[in-house]
């Protein structure tokens, strides 16, 4: 196949099925979304396309920086999309425990400030909360600034009924369970 922007290979991941000699559970069809087949390598690929897709124009035209907190996947594939746009992005976080990811990131044109808060939880009191900084950042400059907001984005949400549900359904019509993993869960919430 043919494409001509990356964002037209994301989603339409492959559904495959995990062999009973593999789980050990009799009687059990299991499948796995493989959404590490996204370009930039993970389910968020789907989330931040979904939250992206309407503003792309909007935030060129402006020239405006996206910002969010997120210490991995999410800004691997905000960056990944909007530098095919030529949209500037920044992540605020204080929680890049690897630095392949770190490295990643730069490599990709990614302007990272890292914290010195080292809480996993969220704390509106402490002044180097990623989530509080981002708010302070846009009432200085909100003009010129686009947060994705990935955790409270119900475009985020609406991208996976959209497609990963129905990707889903329409190669298994019939489904019991659905089991999703989670990592800060701003994909799922």
């Amino acid at each position: 196949m043919k494409y001509t922007h990356i964002t037209e290979i994301i989603g339409n991941t492959p559904l495959l099925e995990i062999g009973e000699h593999i789980h050990g559970v009799p009687n059990l069809r299991l499948y796995a979304k493989l959404e590490y087949m996204n370009p930039f390598g993970s389910v968020k690929d789907r989330a931040v396309w979904g939250m992206l897709r309407g503003d792309i124009e909007d935030l060129k035209e402006k020239n405006k920086t996206i910002i969010e907190m997120s210490s991995g996947n999410t800004a691997k594939a905000i960056q990944g999309i909007a530098g095919t746009f030529g949209i500037p992005f920044k992540t605020i976080t204080n929680r890049i425990k690897v630095d392949e990811v770190r490295d990643i990131l730069q490599i990709m044109g990614t302007t990272i400030q890292e914290l010195p808060g080292k809480s996993d939880c969220h704390d509106p009191n402490d002044p180097n909360d990623p989530l509080v900084y981002i708010h302070r950042e846009l009432e200085q400059d909100k003009e010129k600034k686009f947060f994705t907001s990935q955790y409270d984005n119900q475009k985020n949400l609406d991208e996976h009924y959209r497609t990963t549900g129905a990707e889903i359904l329409q190669d298994l019509p019939r489904v019991d369970y659905y089991f999703g993993g989670l990592g800060t869960t701003g994909s799922s919430r």
